[in-house]
């Protein structure tokens, strides 16, 4: 159960994190990676997961969430370029 707490804290700073900084317009390499990499993570890890059927499949719909946030950030990110 300690593992679990542990990635609920580590998801509840993250996207903290990240809401602060988009509240404040702020737009740096470093929170994009972070952004990036932890939605990417979360979609792989849900999608592994299911596929060696250790959780529901439900959790594709968090894959789902997580890679529709990917595409919304390539896509802003190709309208700022």
């Amino acid at each position: 159960m300690w593992l679990v707490k542990t990635v609920g804290v580590l998801m509840t700073v993250i996207g903290g994190t990240l809401m602060l900084a988009g509240a404040r317009r702020r737009r740096v390499p470093e929170l994009e990676a972070l952004a990036v990499g932890s939605a990417a993570g979360l979609a792989g890890i849900d999608t592994v997961d299911v596929a060696k059927a250790r959780t529901s499949p439900v959790y594709l719909l968090d894959a789902l969430v997580e890679v529709s946030l990917l595409a919304a950030w390539l896509q802003s990110r190709c309208a700022v370029e």
